[in-house]
């Protein structure tokens, strides 16, 4: 027995389905997991910069000494992400950072992520 298509339910089925895909993408705009960047570098910004200097220095026990923040990114997680370029010197000389800081709903803080960027 051979099975009949029936164009007209073919058509609802694949306009259903794109339909179904736009709502889902219209949903993912301003997700969680989007970083939007801080235009705003405030008191609060520079702590978790200051944060990250100190917990790499602890680490990597290195005495890195924290200048400013440069520029950043935050994302809403539970808590929040911060990815900030940071400036610091070790010794006499001043370098660029990546670092990735996770502030965390309980007001605890963790360092996640702390890289020399490349000099350009």
């Amino acid at each position: 027995m051979a099975i009949k298509f029936n164009p007209i339910l073919v058509t609802l089925f694949v306009v259903a389905t794109t339909i179904l895909l736009h709502i889902s993408d219209a949903r993912s705009v301003g997700r969680q997991d989007d970083w939007e960047p801080i235009t705003n570098i405030t008191k609060e910004v520079i702590e978790i910069g200051k944060f990250a200097v100190d917990e790499h220095n602890k680490e990597a026990k290195t005495t890195l000494k924290f200048q400013k923040v440069i520029k950043g990114e935050n994302q809403v997680v539970v808590g929040m992400n911060y990815r900030l370029v940071i400036e610091a010197k070790d010794g006499d000389s001043t370098h660029n950072y990546l670092a990735q800081v996770w502030d965390k709903p309980d007001n605890s803080k963790s360092l996640t992520s702390f890289k020399q960027l490349l000099e350009a």
